[in-house]
């Protein structure tokens, strides 16, 4: 995760093919309810002055504001729960969100998620995945998104600063072995 980003712009022309092949991740009964709201100049300073997130990274990594673009991974619950409602996807009660014991809709967008940073890393690009505590409704108020869908989190990109260097959690806890992870057979 990049923790200090250059200044330059990210022009569309490189963003859009990476945001493109992002979303063609697995979507529970083609049901395409993930939407990434891609956030730059105005936007994107009224998005860091709403959910408070600007006062944060100004006091703990500073350089995250230097990002000229933050994406906004969004699910919508409804075009799950109305595909599952439909004749090829009915009888199990899934047209109902509360029935979902594990919501597509957020595991999709996770997915969706993976990719762009990926892609982003595979392009020698910078991003930061991450969440947002205050103010998250309102900010998607703000931005026009229906208030029926869902933020999941935010992916700030960019050019990587010359001076990034990998910080925060990743260099004071080590990575747990692939035996306490891995489990065939059982647990």
């Amino acid at each position: 995760m990049t923790r200090r980003f250059a200044t330059a712009p990210l022009p569309a022309a490189q963003l859009d093919p990476l945001l493109d092949l992002a979303r063609r991740a697995p979507s529970a009964g083609y049901s395409q309810g993930v939407h990434l709201l891609v956030l730059r100049d105005e936007a994107l300073v009224r998005f860091w002055r709403t959910t408070g997130a600007d006062e944060w990274f100004h006091e703990v990594q500073a350089g995250v504001m230097s990002a000229p673009v933050v994406v906004l991974p969004l699910a919508d619950p409804v075009a799950y729960t109305s595909r599952y409602a439909e004749a090829d996807k009915a009888g199990h009660g899934l047209e109902v969100a509360e029935n979902w014991d594990v919501p597509f809709w957020l595991t999709d967008t996770a997915m969706v998620v993976q990719n762009l940073l990926l892609l982003v890393e595979e392009a020698g690009l910078g991003a930061l995945y991450f969440g947002i505590f205050r103010n998250a409704r309102a900010a998607l108020d703000e931005l026009g998104v229906p208030a029926h869908v869902v933020q999941v989190g935010a992916v700030a990109l960019g050019h990587r600063a010359d001076d990034d260097v990998p910080s925060g959690s990743a260099r004071t806890r080590p990575r747990r072995t692939t035996d306490d992870v891995v489990h065939h057979d059982r647990w």
